[in-house]
């Protein structure tokens, strides 16, 4: 998902600002830099707990329906779930040990890894495929038309990475447009002024700007590289060594809950939507760029094409966006363990 700050600071509030902004969501967290909610708050009956953070974007949702469907407490499992607003609260959260697990995405992860943080992936949660994208006005038909031309995407951000591969996978850089650094919002209202000939966006500013405007087309989409563009939970080192049980129990609440996802969908981003503090509707075209990963997706996905296709896609780009320097190898960061485990 969502960013008010440029490059690592933008960064680092990718998952608050992307589609938050165009829900009011956040309204729904002003006054308070996090808020915390427990599984088990009618019945303090669970023997293993654990401490996870969060977000306000929609792909983490599915924690919530665990939640309101009672799998956690099938699991014998007391989960306190804390919003926070931004990357950095959360690195500084998981680094002392207030919350064990992070809901955050594959570059953020490569980033914890990269400046120290303990820890690894253990569970993909979801991609965006339609949900975000590069949008064009007249006279540019491909990417390779972008050359030359003044695109308007924000540093460091999801859409500095999709730019990045589109661009790459034509031939070209950063270095071959004209780049014009601006939140994603804003991007798009720049294109609809005609002020640049391209930008990158996510949801619902796509199918708002094409509505408003017929020259404007969607050039490049996220489900060209699925998983690029995607969310991970990412356990330290401390809760793997000290409460593995727990973590186990965690993951296998998921699998429930993307079941209920897939076959109660309007009665789940229902749930979802309340949780984030928004509404179903003004997150339909969100809901329908992103797509859910479940266990039996994760049983081959993780330690498949998610660790040799798509982790070193997501880690050249972070490189080319300046979100990391170095290379991580996969198998140092990647830990199926839970998920071959999972019931």
């Amino acid at each position: 998902m969502t960013t008010a700050l440029r490059f690592l600071g933008r960064a680092q509030k990718d998952r608050l600002t992307r589609r938050i902004a165009a829900t009011a969501l956040v309204a729904a967290t002003a006054g308070a830099g996090l808020t915390a909610c427990s599984s088990d708050d009618d019945s303090g009956s669970a023997t293993d707990s654990i401490s996870m953070a969060t977000q306000p974007w929609l792909g983490y949702g599915p924690w919530y329906i665990a939640q309101d469907q009672g799998y956690f407490a099938d699991q014998d499992l007391d989960v306190n779930i804390t919003s926070f607003n931004d990357d950095a609260q959360m690195t500084a959260a998981i680094g002392s040990g207030e919350v064990d697990v992070l809901n955050e995405a594959t570059h953020s992860a490569l980033r914890e890894i990269e400046n120290g943080t303990e820890g690894y992936v253990t569970l993909v949660l979801d991609t965006s495929m339609t949900a975000d994208a590069i949008l064009a006005g007249n006279g540019i038909d491909s990417v390779k038309d972008l050359k030359g031309k003044k695109i308007a995407f924000e540093e460091g951000s999801v859409s500095n990475l999709l730019l990045d591969h589109a661009l790459s996978e034509n031939g070209m850089s950063i270095d071959d447009i004209t780049a014009v650094p601006m939140a994603p919002s804003d991007a798009a209202v720049a294109l609809q002024a005609k002020r640049v000939d391209a930008a990158v966006t996510y949801e619902p500013y796509i199918t708002d700007t094409a509505g408003k405007d017929d020259s404007v087309k969607t050039l490049y989409t996220a489900d060209a590289q699925p998983g690029l563009i995607s969310d991970t939970l990412f356990v330290s080192k401390k809760a793997m060594e000290e409460k593995p049980e727990a973590i186990q129990k965690l993951i296998n609440a998921w699998g429930p809950a993307i079941d209920y996802y897939n076959e109660n969908t309007e009665d789940a981003q229902a749930i979802i939507a309340k949780n984030i503090g928004s509404d179903a509707e003004s997150l339909k075209t969100a809901f329908e760029g992103v797509e859910f990963y479940g266990l039996e997706e994760n049983k081959t996905y993780l330690n498949g094409e998610f660790k040799t296709d798509v982790l070193p896609s997501v880690q050249e780009s972070s490189k080319n966006a300046g979100i990391v320097k170095d290379d991580h190898d996969p198998d140092e960061i990647i830990d199926t363990q839970f998920v071959d485990a999972a019931e």
